[in-house]
């Protein structure tokens, strides 16, 4: 069976039009899901996000709402908010897909190899791991045990390195050759690389750093 799209939206009945106002998100910030949840189902509570980020939402002059657009860190989903002034969700648009219209704007500007998306993938599960344990009563985390938890270790994230690397020399114009090493294999380089040589009198200082040549 083929997966159908599915959006959480909220549908009018014989609405005669459809009126917008332009939004202009001032800050976008991922939430956990039971924070969000919290949030849908009570937006009308204060909140200290919005309480913190009060003074960057207002209407100006040309009619042009400055929002906070809260979303779902897990599920995608976010609330594009004007709270006036105040501490609560005064002005608020269920908004479907949030999480994924933040990174398309951030990736239209930055683009990212997949080795980067993995790693940003990991940072996120990992924060969201240590929040979920933290409303349990815990303060102090290693993150040997938390990747653990995730079913990840540190020569797992080596790995992403290394490859998110090579993916970024690989798109160099002076890269003739870019090759991962099998990480499982000790005492040799993690990575091989050859680039076009430069003019001599366009280099800068040689830097100062330990490889193996």
């Amino acid at each position: 069976m083929n997966k159908k799209l599915m959006i959480n939206a909220n549908l009018l009945r014989k609405e005669s039009e459809f009126r917008t106002q332009k939004c202009i998100v001032e800050k976008a910030a991922a939430v956990s899901h039971a924070k969000f949840d919290e949030l849908k189902r009570h937006p009308l509570r204060d909140n200290a996000l919005i309480a913190e980020n009060v003074d960057l939402m207002y209407c100006d002059k040309d009619g042009n709402y400055h929002c906070l657009l809260v979303y779902d860190s897990q599920d995608g989903d976010g609330l594009l908010i004007e709270s006036e002034g105040a501490s609560y969700a005064r002005y608020a648009q269920y908004i479907s897909g949030a999480k994924e219209l933040v990174e398309g704007h951030q990736n239209s500007e930055i683009s990212l190899t997949k080795g980067e998306r993995n790693l940003h993938k990991l940072l996120s599960e990992t924060a969201e791991r240590i929040e979920v344990f933290s409303r349990l009563s815990y303060s102090e985390f290693s993150f040997d045990d938390v990747l653990q938890d995730l079913g990840c270790d540190f020569d797992e994230v080596k790995k992403m390195l290394v490859e998110s690397a090579a993916e970024i020399l690989n798109g160099r114009n002076n890269a003739l050759s870019v090759k991962v090493n099998d990480l499982d294999i000790p005492f040799q380089p993690d990575i091989s690389v050859e680039v076009e040589e430069e003019n001599s009198d366009e280099l800068s200082e040689e830097p100062q750093i330990g490889m193996t040549m």
